[in-house]
């Protein structure tokens, strides 16, 4: 027999692992949604409260969000020299804002589980842990609510992965700056999900504006 809403809200303000173990990235227009529930300014809420994180996949056939390594900045260069023997040509490069962690968990959890934003709460959150997007499927073995119950949000997953799809043409096409108009100045730089460092936003701007000026 299916679960309840009560008995499935019961069992995670039980838990709250997924918001203990997670960093919850935003859409731009997620961002907007939370700065006004918070009353702050979205330039304030981005800058204050939300961190950036960009990750680099190796890549070398042309595609969306790829780029060449060859007009990375020294340092980026120098930060993929020390875990790769032979850099390849080019990137698969994601940037991505997320909500600034608080003594390791989300800044919005509350100590009873609940959550602070919860009616404005991120799309991974309300479908967490029962995303399936298309080819993908994730289980996760911390979640009681998961072992529970067999109920999936397949039309929910696809809304959101047409979003993705649609923020990462966005990207793409007119850069990451433009897309996001106020951002942290500095973030964490990932090999895959291996952390390497820092970078800057002018040094992300540098990463991907190659492919910008090419279709201007």
């Amino acid at each position: 027999m299916p679960l309840t809403r009560k008995q499935e809200s019961d069992i995670c303000l039980s838990c709250g692992e997924c918001c203990k173990r997670y960093s919850i990235t935003l859409l731009p227009e997620e961002a907007t949604i939370i700065a006004k529930k918070l009353k702050l300014s979205k330039k304030k809420f981005l800058e204050n409260y939300c961190e950036l994180f960009v990750k680099v996949y190796p890549k070398t056939t042309p595609g969306i969000l790829t780029f060449p390594t060859t007009f990375f900045p020294k340092k980026i260069g120098e930060l993929l020299s020390r875990e790769l023997t032979s850099v390849p040509g080019g990137f698969f490069v994601l940037p991505q804002i997320a909500l600034k962690r608080k003594e390791g968990v989300c800044r919005y959890l509350n100590k009873d589980n609940t959550c602070q934003i919860y009616n404005e709460r991120p799309f991974p959150c309300g479908l967490f842990p029962f995303m399936v997007v298309p080819g993908y499927e994730e289980q996760y073995p911390f979640c009681e609510l998961f072992k529970k119950s067999n109920k999936t949000l397949p039309n929910k997953s696809k809304q959101y992965s047409k979003k993705i799809k649609i923020y990462f043409k966005q990207m793409d096409e007119k850069g990451f700056t433009k897309v996001w108009k106020s951002t942290p100045k500095k973030g964490k730089f990932f090999l895959n999900e291996l952390l390497l460092g820092e970078i800057t936003i002018k040094q992300l701007e540098k990463m991907m504006s190659v492919k910008a000026t090419q279709k201007k």
